[in-house]
C-alpha cells in the first residue's frame, strides 16, 4: 500500500522546508522555499522527514559580499539595435 502526501510551504512563511526521503540505505533531500510544494509517495519501504530552516540561516551575511563585482555578458547586437 502506498500513500501520496502533498506538502506545501506557504508563501509568507519565512521558513525553508527541508524534505528527506529515505529508501533503506539511500536518501534524497530537497528544499521547498516559500510558495513551493511537493507530492511525495510513501510506502512501507520508504519514509519521509520534514524540517524547518529559517531563511536567515541560508542567506550569506551582507559583509561577505562587499568588494565583489558581478559582471554580465553584453547583450546580443540584434537586441541592442531593437532596444538599445
Amino acid at each position: 500500500m502506498t500513500t501520496l502526501v502533498f506538502i506545501e510551504n506557504v508563501l509568507g512563511s519565512g521558513q525553508v522546508v527541508k524534505l528527506t526521503e529515505d529508501f533503506g540505505d539511500y536518501s534524497v533531500s530537497r528544499e521547498l522555499r516559500p510558495g513551493e510544494n511537493a507530492r511525495l509517495v510513501v510506502s512501507p519501504f520508504k519514509s519521509i522527514s520534514v524540517e524547518e530552516i529559517p531563511l536567515s540561516h541560508l542567506a550569506p551575511p551582507p559583509a561577505a559580499n562587499e568588494g565583489r563585482r558581478i559582471a554580465t555578458f553584453p547583450a546580443p547586437r540584434s537586441l541592442e539595435r531593437r532596444f538599445g
